[in-house]
């Protein structure tokens, strides 16, 4: 009971499971409690940080007995920085609990008995596999010094100077690194969302895996300072020979959000390039692309399966993006309709089809809800592709009554995901589901689902 715990105390608990989100779950005198930072088989030393009446959470202080799964991290930040979780569990347990956890969410929040999930597929590569990442500045102004990196594990404004991560390649690592000297050397703070002072706000590493090209991208504060941001192109031209583009953007709005609102200046290329499944992709400074190359060229080969596409079908695509799983049915389907409400990914989509020789596909621009409501012919299939939140409901009601015969439904969130396939239930069977592991090390995982019309 929970009246038998309080905040702050220290427990005893013995982890014997995960439960979606990578906390810990232990049970001690009939009650359950979700641990940060602790894994199954562990013994550990916890601190009650809060209690509510069905459970409680905490945050491991000490591992008193190692799990039998757990091995030693390869990170030197691994623990402060917030990037990963699961460094220290064992690769092969970590593709088994994130079955479980789509297992979890379709039987409890999807209202499926027994749901055929399908072992987790690997990452091909579990080091160096990231093609974007986010590091954002603080600091730097009132005596307190630049940092450059990632969160701070469970804060939202701490950042932990990043030296080394085992996720990005070493060229990524030592760009960080030259940019962090070169603006902390400037004397130029980093922006405040408080007072709205300071320049630097975020530096976004894009990789193409197979093509070898490279983009940064910085993001500042408007206004003045301009000038410095683009000498930091320069120099990091002339330092990194195989730098392929180098953009600088302004964002105004307070949001911490990695999300260039204007092009100030872009040196080299103002895009790059990557391929998937023999596609040729351009990614712009904005655009949505799957952060694992070699793992989303599995994702998208089982969404192609499973949408067993004859050429004579019409296919919509939503949530489409740059039109990455687009271009992959175009070349079975007869035509596909993309829908998207980012305008650059729009762009970047039809280029893309063009570039490709894809002349089947026909890309809109606009609140994907709205896009429906506006009618277009009828799928015979549709992938969908959403954000975490999941579909709208809107949305959802809009592919009922349009009736496919298939949906292929890829999700980063299997809450959400079996949320909009108890929805869809009322039509559609869940034939089956794959997770797909693209983000090792982390809770995360991408899944994707075949619904057939009953």
């Amino acid at each position: 009971m929970s009246e038998n715990f309080h905040k702050g105390d220290l427990v005893e608990l013995t982890v014997h499971g995960l439960a979606f989100g990578g906390r810990g779950v232990a049970r001690t005198e009939g009650f359950v409690f979700f641990v940060e930072g602790a894994l199954p088989g562990q013994r550990v030393e916890a601190k009650i940080t809060r209690l509510k009446k069905r459970f409680g959470e905490a945050e491991a202080t000490k591992c008193l007995e190692q799990g039998p799964h757990d091995i030693v991290a390869f990170c030197p930040h691994f623990g402060k920085c917030g990037g990963c979780s699961f460094q220290n569990l064992d690769y092969a347990e970590q593709l088994k609990w994130k079955r479980q956890f789509v297992v979890d969410s379709l039987s409890r929040l999807g209202g499926e008995e027994e749901p055929r999930v399908l072992e987790t597929q690997a990452s091909p590569e579990t080091q160096e596999f990231r093609n974007k990442m986010e590091f954002a500045f603080t600091g730097g102004g009132s005596g307190s010094p630049l940092r450059l990196g990632l969160h701070k594990r469970g804060s939202d404004t701490s950042i932990v100077n990043v030296e080394h991560c085992g996720l990005q390649s070493k060229f990524a690592m030592e760009a960080v690194k030259a940019t962090r000297e070169f603006c902390a050397e400037s004397g130029i703070p980093s922006y405040s969302p408080i007072t709205g002072e300071g320049l630097w706000r975020f530096l976004v590493v894009r990789e193409g895996k197979n093509t070898g090209q490279t983009m940064l991208h910085l993001i500042t504060a408007p206004g003045p300072g301009q000038a410095v941001a683009r000498a930091l192109g320069g120099f990091l031209q002339e330092r990194f020979p195989e730098l392929t583009s180098f953009v600088h953007s302004s964002r105004k709005a307070k949001s911490a959000l990695a999300f260039g609102e204007r092009t100030q200046v872009a040196l080299g290329e103002p895009e790059i390039e990557e391929t998937v499944l023999g596609l040729n992709y351009r990614i712009s400074p904005n655009s949505f692309f799957q952060t694992n190359t070699h793992a989303a060229e599995l994702l998208y080969a089982k969404a192609r399966d499973y949408a067993q596409l004859t050429g004579t079908e019409t296919v919509w695509d939503l949530y489409c993006g740059s039109g990455g799983l687009s271009l992959v049915m175009a070349q079975k389907a007869k035509s596909v309709v993309g829908m998207e409400e980012v305008d650059s990914a729009v762009k970047d989509a039809r280029i893309n089809a063009e570039k490709n020789g894809l002349s089947n596909c026909r890309f809109l621009a606009g609140d994907v809800r709205k896009l429906l409501a506006e009618g277009t012919k009828k799928p015979d299939v549709v992938i969908t592709d959403p954000p975490r939140r999941g579909m709208h409901a809107d949305v959802v009601k809009a592919i009922m009554n349009a009736e496919p015969k298939k949906i292929v439904y890829v999700s980063c969130n299997p809450t959400t995901l079996s949320r909009d396939i108890q929805i869809l239930s009322e039509k559609y069977a869940l034939v089956e589901a794959q997770p797909v592991d693209l983000f090792p090390h982390s809770a995360h995982v991408e899944c994707v689902a075949l619904l057939e019309l009953i």
